[in-house]
């Protein structure tokens, strides 16, 4: 299994996919769970957990940017856009994840704050670590379609500019929350 920005990718692919079918999967034929299930199990037999962090964070950085683009396409900062999201999630009496502060911890650059919520997170529930990664993954989805349907960028090209966001991100080119994923300078 490898251990480079394709298997973002594979997620981010995946999550788009589920994203646009019209009936439900269960939980455990969605295509996104089976990528984070085959990263636990490839880290399990490795005893490390190489793969799942790089997938936690990777996706974390591409839901990063493209939260920040639509942020500015609205005309407000990441934080304000994130506080809807929370507001959202209230008013739907939404399970609180540690998704939206993963995203704004990385947004102000803070990998110290990101690295420690994964390591609280890893520490204290596995499973909701691996549900974590799910929801990033489900999120960046949504993310991408939303940059399509307005018409700031179109599906393949938004998926493109991730790809090259994840790469530049493992090779360590890139801090986390600088991302240009349609970003305007």
């Amino acid at each position: 299994m490898p251990a480079d920005h394709t298997l973002v990718m594979e997620l981010l692919h995946a999550s788009h996919a589920a994203a646009q079918r019209e009936a439900p999967v269960r939980r455990g034929d969605d295509p996104a769970c089976q990528v984070v299930l085959r990263a636990a199990k490839a880290d399990a037999d490795d005893e490390g957990m190489e793969r799942l962090t790089l997938l936690a964070l990777g996706t974390a950085v591409c839901a990063s940017d493209l939260t920040a683009v639509l942020a500015d396409h609205k005309n407000i900062t990441t934080q304000q856009l994130i506080d809807e999201l929370v507001a959202a999630r209230r008013e739907k009496d939404a399970e609180d994840t540690p998704m939206l502060d993963l995203l704004l911890a990385l947004r102000m650059d803070d990998p110290g704050q990101a690295a420690e919520l994964l390591g609280n997170l890893i520490a204290d529930d596995h499973d909701a670590f691996l549900d974590l990664i799910v929801e990033l993954g489900g999120y960046a989805a949504t993310c991408v379609s939303l940059l399509a349907v307005l018409e700031i960028s179109p599906v393949e090209d938004t998926l493109a500019e991730l790809e090259e966001t994840v790469q530049q991100f493992i090779a360590g080119k890139q801090p986390p929350g600088t991302g240009t994923a349609g970003q305007r300078p």
